[in-house]
């Protein structure tokens, strides 16, 4: 008895796993042949659920009024396996779910090949996140070249004037971007006006407060180039 569960919890993991891969194989090919558009729920119906390696799903079998791009409106039905929610179902009918807006991606040629995108609250998250990654692009493309001056760099000190935070977080290390008006000052010459984009980490952020003095270096052929010294930094009181 022992030795048969074991077989079939392989078996039926290896079957997980297939089914798993042909269904994102054919949700690429929809989406490499089709088109997104928004739609609006007129039914949505449950009376499966199952476990998948990210917890319980429930398959929904949605009926929906689709907006074609060319403004032309059509009514699909669809099968979609989603995370298990909350929800109250009247004779598997899912009640509250009739007019909910969404957004679908079909195969104009085959209508009826159409897949779950996401609903209006996934939408907003989404494109609030693509914009963060747009943004992060723009400050990236400002901010590395400057590295270069981390080894051939002249060494020099600064007094922070105004410290901007961008709202522009990087979780993964910690840290968020930000705009620092310096006034920097090297050796005899006289103190001149830059401004550095710096990646700060969150820990320091009270180090790169306005009125504090910091640790750069310039670029010897644009003095206008500047960075933060980190390694100096390191030194400074938080």
């Amino acid at each position: 008895m022992f030795v048969f569960t074991i077989f079939d919890e392989i078996v039926g993991g290896l079957f997980a796993k297939r089914r798993r891969r042909n269904r994102e194989q054919q949700v690429a090919e929809i989406r490499a042949r089709g088109v997104t558009a928004p739609a609006v729920v007129v039914r949505a119906t449950t009376h499966a659920s199952r476990k998948s390696s990210d917890g319980h799903e429930i398959r929904v079998n949605y009926t929906v009024d689709v907006g074609a791009p060319n403004g032309q409106v059509f009514r699909a039905e669809f099968l979609h396996w989603e995370p298990r929610r909350s929800y109250t179902a009247v004779a598997g009918e899912l009640q509250g779910d009739a007019g909910r807006h969404i957004w679908v991606t079909y195969d104009p040629a085959q209508p009826s090949d159409m897949i779950f995108e996401y609903d209006e609250a996934q939408r907003a998250v989404l494109t609030a996140e693509a914009e963060l990654d747009a943004r992060r692009s723009e400050f990236n493309r400002l901010a590395e070249p400057l590295g270069e001056l981390r080894a051939n760099g002249l060494p020099a000190e600064a007094a922070i004037v105004e410290a901007v935070d961008l709202q522009l977080p990087y979780p993964r290390r910690n840290s968020t971007a930000m705009t620092l008006h310096v006034d920097v000052k090297r050796s005899a010459d006289p103190p001149y006006r830059a401004t550095i984009p710096a990646l700060i980490a969150v820990p320091a952020l009270a180090k790169y407060s306005a009125g504090r003095r910091v640790f750069v270096l310039i670029d010897p052929s644009d003095p206008q180039r500047v960075v933060l010294d980190a390694t100096r930094n390191a030194s400074l009181p938080g």
